[in-house]
């Protein structure tokens, strides 16, 4: 008897741990029904932030940006066809009616913006999406010549030492500069890519990373912000996910990447959230960071980077309480709003909450993908 019920607890163990990330939520919480939500939602709003027609020196943003890549690879991951139309004829007026939309070539936030044509290139193999989407990524490592927000004297060297000139050492760059030429990556194999964006995000962790393993704002900003230290969690898994095992990097990016999920555990709320600056427990919950924290650790989870038994409940109950606060129509409130650098702490704490906002449709659209995905 005590030879069965020893088989019986061990084969329970073994179905534990085979049971799949997604089959802990069911219902409102299952991720299918979320980003089924989530991406129509986006399919609905026209772009926003970028004002009438008669204004022109308005574009599509990269909150927008990030919101239409994260829906695109939802409907990839479910083989929605139908999304998949919808989300391209989002884009098919940027070739002509609607192309002074197109963002520049001048700032990493404008940039990024070449990952959505290069996703599409991806699903569609149409080479004008591939050709468009090269522009902005090749265009981060050629110096401009254009004038620019970044002194000559600083291009030239961050260009000899092989960065991108549109380095500026915050952390949301390495979500936008990684995003972007893991994209050209793919859509290439060009090992260029990937080589550069895994230099560039190496420099980044040496300067910004502190001991704890979370970041700094900036240099300037000495501040833990939440979506902030999201932007970088989701830039090391996006790196890390196609990074080759034998990088040179990849140790660094990984042990950088582990060091921050082990601290992010043990900041996560008794609501199941992150805080608008992380390691204030009084302070109010913000979701897109969450969703970002969340992303990572889903990732992390299922590409065997992270222990399953600690971080496993971590993700179900910051899911959970992240689809909590979206509302019918698919909009997700206690989104912090854009938000620049600043040495005073109460700026960060002022914010303005926001219902719908892209910062935090994007992430809620990641998580989503990454726990339907096979």
């Amino acid at each position: 008897m005590k030879k069965i019920a020893l088989l019986c607890c061990l084969l329970a163990c073994v179905a534990m741990s085979a049971k799949d990330l997604k089959d802990n939520f069911s219902g409102k919480y299952a991720p299918a029904t979320v980003g089924n939500k989530v991406c129509e939602r986006f399919i609905e709003v026209p772009h926003p932030n970028w004002g009438a027609d008669t204004t022109p020196t308005r574009e599509i943003t990269y909150p927008e940006t990030c919101a239409w890549l994260g829906a695109l690879r939802y409907a990839k991951a479910t083989g929605n066809k139908k999304y998949l139309g919808q989300l391209e004829d989002r884009f098919y007026p940027l070739f002509g009616a609607k192309r002074r939309l197109l963002p520049g070539i001048d700032h990493v936030d404008h940039n990024v913006f070449g990952t959505v044509p290069l996703q599409l290139f991806q699903l569609t193999g149409n080479k004008a999406y591939r050709s468009m989407g090269l522009w902005y990524a090749d265009s981060q490592w050629l110096k401009p010549d254009f004038k620019n927000w970044q002194p000559e004297e600083l291009i030239d060297q961050y260009l000899a030492d092989d960065l991108s000139w549109q380095t500026r050492y915050w952390i949301d760059d390495m979500f936008m500069i990684t995003a972007l030429q893991t994209q050209a990556y793919l859509a290439t194999k060009d090992q260029k890519y990937i080589e550069r964006t895994a230099r560039e995000m190496v420099s980044y962790l040496g300067k910004i990373q502190r001991p704890n393993g979370l970041f700094h704002h900036s240099p300037e900003a000495p501040f833990f912000w939440g979506r902030g230290n999201g932007w970088m969690a989701a830039g090391m898994t996006e790196l890390l996910s196609i990074l080759p095992e034998d990088n040179e990097n990849r140790p660094v990016i990984l042990e950088s990447y582990r060091k921050m999920m082990d601290t992010l555990a043990g900041y996560q709320k008794e609501d199941g959230l992150w805080a608008q600056l992380i390691d204030d427990p009084e302070v109010w919950s913000e979701t897109s960071g969450s969703a970002m924290f969340t992303y990572a650790m889903i990732k992390g989870i299922r590409k065997g980077w992270l222990p399953k038994e600690k971080c496993e409940p971590i993700v179900i109950k910051a899911w959970k309480a992240i689809v909590d606060h979206i509302n019918d129509r698919g909009d997700i409130d206690e989104v912090c709003d854009g938000t620049n650098r600043n040495s005073d702490r109460g700026f960060y704490l002022a914010r303005p909450r926001l219902v719908g906002n892209m910062h935090g449709q994007a992430p809620v659209l990641w998580c989503a993908t990454a726990l339907v995905e096979k």
